[in-house]
């Protein structure tokens, strides 16, 4: 722990350190994030981890025309409540990366939820502690150590790291601290591995302004995730305040009906339908997606959309629309983007057979 204090000390006096990094080969361009898997299992039993995804799977989305893969992974999944790690799932992550590599598929091992920070704490009832509790912040560098320790003979053409998901809090400096602290222990560990650094608050586009980036290092990408716009790509979700909307939904152009009785909901649900009563299609997405280009202009980084999709209870033919805007948006910006999801509430296989949905697939990969 000593070590570690002395690294986030030194973190936070030399916070523009540069680092003689070569540039890697690591390059995204359209991928699929295996979420509930390693991550947010639910009710699903632990053995599952073994067969949830199969080298199989890998090899289908590689043919069916994915570059790469996100692998979400939760701090509960690789270590027990007194820290000792749970070997199963190291060994069913070893696997994912072999079998990726022989498919020759890309991946990003995404630490996704912790136990001092879950994103959605806000809606669920938790609580975060992480930035809060300096303790909290040493067991995250801590994480990362042991992930280096286990993963990094992985070639850093073809694995890369992102630190965490979706930072939520009140101050994005709180955030910058920690990437700081992270980044200078894992630079030094890993010289030329490429990082995924995410902005504040979900990610948000809005928030990369306020994003610190290291300097002078060619190896860094940086991801925001889009699910705009939400009171479609959310609809019916249990998860979000939206839940309380159960009438019909449109796209493109305005999501709810124009003469919506407010009537019946609350205050709070009256100002959130308000709030994404806005009119969204292709244009929309190239407008939501400007500030994501400029950030790359001018900090001269790679950047990159982690997350985005839209939820099986919108309409299949709306949901395919949705698809085909943003998949054409992405493309004429140039920007690589990682699908949510592969099997969940998002997820681009068929219900019953589990196989591709070869209809959105075309959508997706332009064909």
């Amino acid at each position: 722990m000593k070590f570690i204090r002395f690294l986030l000390v030194l973190a936070l006096i030399m916070p523009t350190a540069a680092f003689a990094a070569e540039k890697n080969e690591f390059a995204l361009k359209r991928g699929v994030n295996l979420s509930h898997w390693l991550s947010q299992r639910g009710e699903r039993p632990r053995e599952q981890l073994h067969t949830y995804v199969t080298e199989f799977d890998i090899i289908m989305l590689k043919n069916a025309g994915f570059d790469h893969v996100r692998i979400p992974i939760d701090e509960i999944e690789f270590w027990d409540d007194e820290g000792r790690s749970r070997e199963d799932a190291w060994a069913t992550l070893e696997k994912a990366l072999t079998w990726a590599r022989r498919a020759d598929l890309r991946a990003v091992v995404d630490l996704h939820v912790i136990r001092s920070h879950h994103f959605n704490a806000e809606n669920d009832g938790g609580t975060n502690s992480l930035f809060e509790d300096p303790a909290e912040q040493e067991k995250f560098v801590e994480l990362w150590r042991e992930i280096s320790d286990r993963i990094g003979h992985h070639s850093v053409d073809w694995v890369a790291y992102e630190f965490m998901n979706e930072a939520v809090g009140d101050d994005p400096e709180d955030w910058n601290k920690l990437i700081r602290q992270v980044y200078t222990f894992a630079r030094e560990k890993e010289p030329n591995r490429t990082f995924v650094i995410g902005s504040f608050q979900w990610q948000s586009i809005s928030m990369l302004e306020k994003l610190w980036v290291p300097e002078n290092d060619p190896n860094i990408i940086i991801s925001f995730h889009t699910y705009a716009p939400f009171a479609v790509t959310h609809y019916r979700a249990s998860w979000t305040p939206l839940r309380a909307y159960e009438g019909p939904i449109n796209y493109p152009g305005l999501p709810y009906p124009e003469d919506l009785d407010m009537s019946k909901y609350t205050p709070a649900q009256q100002e959130m339908l308000e709030g994404n009563q806005k009119h969204f299609d292709f244009y929309a997405a190239l407008e939501e997606l400007k500030p994501a280009v400029e950030f790359a202009r001018k900090t001269g980084l790679p950047i990159y959309c982690g997350e985005w999709g839209c939820y099986l209870a919108v309409p299949r033919e709306m949901r395919l629309d949705y698809y085909r805007d943003w998949t054409n948006a992405f493309e004429a910006l140039d920007i690589p983007w990682t699908i949510w999801d592969y099997k969940g509430g998002f997820r681009i296989v068929n219900d019953d057979t589990q196989e591709i949905d070869h209809e959105l697939i075309d959508i997706l990969l332009d064909r």
